[in-house]
């Protein structure tokens, strides 16, 4: 789905997206309308039908105007669908010791998914703490609280 998601954003990291009105109707988008993303480097209007499922854009199809009516605005025509993102972890573990440094590489401080230390953004937040605090301890030779 990324691979594809690469290829509808123009090959060039651009990301895809759609206007909601088009994406409900069932077209391409050709231009974005009032509403400017914010991904950088920027977003390629497409058609975003052909970056998922069908199952999964039949729902979205059909979840957009039933959010609409709970949150005034939600499907309005220029809103922007941008690209698509997998919920994937890392099939891996980067060892660390007690004191959050690899067992192998002195000084680096694996962290997060990536490291295979969280499977979201809420627990990737708290170990990246947890390991910004153990970072900051060392530099200064501080010892951790027991």
């Amino acid at each position: 789905w990324e691979e594809r998601a690469f290829e509808l954003g123009g090959g060039n990291y651009m990301a895809p997206g759609q206007l909601v009105g088009d994406f409900i109707a069932g077209r391409p988008s050709t231009s974005l309308g009032s509403v400017v993303p914010s991904y950088k480097p920027g977003v390629h209007p497409t058609d975003l039908s052909t970056a998922l499922p069908d199952y999964v854009i039949e729902a979205i199809r059909e979840a957009l105007p039933q959010m609409d009516k709970k949150i005034a605005g939600f499907a309005m025509h220029d809103a922007v669908l941008t690209g698509v993102e997998t919920r994937t972890s890392s099939p891996i573990r980067v060892r660390r010791r007690d004191d959050f440094q690899s067992m192998n590489v002195e000084g680096l401080y694996p962290a997060g998914e990536g490291a295979g230390y969280a499977g979201g953004i809420y627990s990737a937040a708290i170990d990246g703490i947890e390991v910004a605090e153990a970072l900051a301890l060392n530099m200064t030779g501080a010892q951790a609280a027991g």
